[in-house]
């Protein structure tokens, strides 16, 4: 139970960090698609997502490693953290010259070429920011990392704010975006220096451990590379796919703004998955101890992502409209969203999932889980891109996030891993959908003109319905978790402790 409240109280501080910088990153895409439209949007979107995948290949997959390996022996940490920094920083000049070289050759005018360079800096940054992330998530001090990313979101909001009010555009939201990571990595960089270590140069067991020089880093790494590599691929290349099949930069706003109310949902299954890791580290220790913890965490996550897809599922016009404050020309973005929202419960399964393949030592898996799912998601975005546009894109990322997940946990059966997935995924939902037909059901019975369907929620007959239906649908799935045993007595104990202090 111990563990339990670790995982909920790392997940609370990391939860805290990051929706701060969500929740004020709304208001600035609120603001810029007012001012930009969907073409600048596009423009700004394209920059981050591209130099999205570029950071993926600069931290060469070795955020987990770092933190596992701290972990295991926390004298290591400055030999360590020391090899890391040397490969990424080597890796984002690398990375650079290709972010470089890809703005000549796709024929982009000054402002695209101005947006991917400024970002392009901000490389450096994050791949150093992401190296402490590792070693205070090693520690048990995400606390630190939760003030960095809290100081992060505010110096963001405040300068993107400022600049586009002063009439930079899309290049002020560039300059606002490097801004921050700069804030983010002054302030937790002494923050780490004085609540992590030893700082030891030439600590015991160094000579031991192959974690700490860049050479033994990269063979460790290689694996994880490739996997984190294709997997970002997988994840972002359609925003330059769907620029370069669709010519447009309007389309790829559409596309992207209604993809980013996901990438702000994806944050939590995230979270929950990089604060139960340590835990999982110490429960291997113990016979039977990964199995039980990573089912609890599988279960707990999905029966809290599915209703959360639902009620945006529902909900997919007014959330998205709300997000561009009823900007003309963002309609399709509501029907991007409604798609794309299904791949929740996919990824958040995917990220238990592949906390247990690292626990067990099995990173070689990832890469075959990677290379796949790429080549999926590649052959079919080639096919329906150019014939359905970013409605076919769409439904790619949703079937991509499932064939992710049968792999994974075709790779955890391998490994020898029992996990009762029926209970953990299929009994949950299950509960849902019988919560959601019966309060469906009450509120088309308690108010016909509501305009309440078994698809829609009642958003046009205004909050008071709305809010009644969801309230039921809340009510009926406590009881229908206990009649499908999702949850059981057992769980219980386990969820009280989540409660208790300590």
């Amino acid at each position: 139970m111990t563990s339990t409240r670790t995982v909920a109280r790392n997940t609370l501080f990391l939860s805290i960090g990051l929706l701060t910088g969500r929740i004020l990153t709304v208001f600035v895409y609120q603001k810029m698609a007012g001012i930009l439209g969907p073409a600048g949007v596009g423009i700004a979107n394209l920059a981050i997502d591209v130099s999205a995948i570029l950071l993926i290949v600069a931290n060469y997959g070795l955020g987990t490693l770092i933190t596992r390996e701290v972990a295991r022996d926390r004298n290591l940490t400055l030999p360590v953290m020391w090899a890391a920094l040397k490969i990424r920083l080597a890796l984002a000049a690398a990375c650079f010259g290709v972010l470089y070289v890809y703005a000549g050759l796709s024929g982009f005018g000054e402002l695209q070429r101005g947006a991917l360079y400024v970002m392009g800096l901000g490389i450096f940054l994050e791949a150093t920011a992401m190296a402490c992330d590792a070693v205070l998530q090693a520690h048990d001090r995400v606390i630190s990392q939760m003030w960095g990313q809290i100081a992060s979101a505010i110096a963001y909001f405040a300068l993107a704010w400022w600049w586009l009010d002063a009439g930079y555009g899309v290049m002020g939201i560039m300059w606002a975006n490097v801004a921050s990571r700069a804030v983010r990595l002054l302030i937790m960089t002494p923050l780490m220096f004085t609540g992590t270590g030893p700082w030891l140069r030439n600590p015991p067991g160094r000579a031991e451990s192959r974690a700490t020089s860049s050479r033994g880093l990269l063979v460790l790494a290689w694996p994880i590379f490739l996997a984190s590599t294709f997997g970002i691929l997988h994840f972002k290349i359609d925003t330059p796919l769907v620029r370069h099949f669709m010519g447009s930069d309007d389309a790829v706003g559409i596309y992207t703004q209604g993809h980013r109310a996901l990438d702000y949902l994806a944050y939590l299954p995230g979270l929950f998955a990089t604060a139960l890791f340590p835990t999982l580290i110490r429960a291997a220790k113990d016979e039977g101890g990964l199995e039980r913890v990573s089912e609890r965490a599988l279960r707990y996550l999905h029966l809290l992502v599915m209703p959360l897809t639902l009620l945006f599922a529902l909900a997919a016009e007014p959330v998205t409209m709300w997000l561009v404050k009823g900007r003309e020309g963002f309609g399709d973005s509501v029907v991007v969203f409604r798609i794309v929202v299904w791949g929740m419960p996919f990824l958040a399964a995917t990220n238990v999932l592949n906390r247990m393949l690292y626990t067990a030592g099995r990173e070689r898996s990832f890469t075959a889980i990677a290379v796949i799912t790429l080549v999926f998601n590649l052959a079919t975005n080639l096919v329906v891109i150019p014939r359905w546009g970013y409605f076919g894109a769409a439904w790619v990322v949703v079937a991509s996030q499932a064939v992710s997940t049968l792999l994974h946990w075709y790779f955890v059966r391998r490994a020898g891993l029992a996990l009762p997935v029926a209970r953990s995924l299929v009994n949950a939902t299950a509960a849902l959908a019988l919560a959601w037909l019966a309060a469906a059901g009450i509120g088309q019975l308690a108010g016909p003109a509501w305009g309440a369907t078994w698809w829609a929620l009642p958003v046009r007959a205004g909050w008071g319905p709305t809010l009644f239906v969801i309230a039921v649908c809340a009510v009926l799935y406590l009881p229908a978790l206990w009649v499908t045993r999702t949850l059981t007595k057992a769980d219980l104990p386990v969820l009280m402790s989540l409660v208790r202090r300590g």
